[in-house]
């Protein structure tokens, strides 16, 4: 079965395209991970999911439910965290834990009471008195006190030092080993993305470059320094299976999905 299921997505903001089909299958159980540089729309992909905007074109799926239209059983199995959150500042640590308790369907007070204590985030606190790095961790541990089926959180670790960031990920690690449960992050840093997720994808240009497996991915990616005339960029790129050709100082620097013996022929 697949968590997320997208085909040919769209979405432009007036004229302006932001995704221009994007194609994405994200499996049940997996960690699967939306890798891009900063403005990639990582963050417009995860608000679609989310509701919180309308796609322009294309459809999608979320846990079997068409996207945008999750009843409420379905949407309390799904939990966001987003890269800045934000929560009632005058409220106070152990306060708002028992306030998200009485919301939420499926909160799980037991998991709850663990996460303070985890991540040495004081009960007494305010939160507008607490860190931005303790504010990601207060989302995390909110939002996996919900047992969700699928979690989607936005640049995790953002605003973490080296520590607590590796604390983090492992908790994220270990609530991600809980049968069915899939997790979906978006990230910049590709050793975040190998370290974390067994799928992962380059969203590039508004679209899916690659996708599938990890280990699969990078057993096939290549990085190739070509020897080619100072005009051979053009053709460079026209070759399957190429994503970027870079200009260096004796040639051209290829990656993707190439062989060896396709870039022959260029020089």
């Amino acid at each position: 079965m697949l968590a997320v299921s997208l085909r040919n997505l769209q979405k432009r903001f007036g004229p302006v395209p932001v995704l221009d089909g994007i194609d994405l299958e994200v499996p049940e159980g997996s960690i699967y991970g939306l890798l891009g540089l900063n403005g990639a729309s990582k963050t417009t992909l995860l608000r679609l999911l989310m509701g919180f905007l309308h796609s322009s074109a294309g459809e999608g799926s979320l846990l079997g439910h068409p996207l945008g239209r999750l009843d409420a059983k379905a949407r309390a199995c799904v939990a966001y965290v987003p890269e800045q959150p934000t929560f009632y500042p005058g409220m106070r640590v152990g306060d708002l834990l028992r306030f998200v308790g009485e919301l939420h369907p499926h909160w799980y007070a037991s998991t709850a009471e663990r996460y303070p204590e985890t991540f040495e985030l004081p009960r007494s606190r305010k939160v507008a008195a607490l860190s931005t790095g303790m504010r990601t961790q207060l989302a995390l541990g909110l939002a996996l006190s919900t047992q969700p089926e699928l979690l989607i959180i936005d640049e995790p670790a953002a605003g973490l030092d080296p520590v607590h960031r590796r604390r983090y990920l492992q908790v994220l690690l270990e609530a991600s080993a809980v049968p069915e449960r899939t997790v979906l992050l978006t990230s910049q840093d590709l050793g975040l993305v190998e370290r974390t997720c067994d799928h992962f994808a380059l969203i590039h240009d508004r679209r899916v470059q690659i996708a599938g497996p990890i280990s699969e991915i990078l057993d096939a990616e290549r990085r190739l320094l070509v020897s080619a005339r100072a005009d051979a960029s053009a053709d460079l790129a026209a070759l399957a299976g190429v994503r970027t050709v870079r200009s260096e100082a004796h040639g051209f620097l290829v990656t993707g999905r190439v062989e060896p013996e396709a870039v022959r022929g260029q020089g």
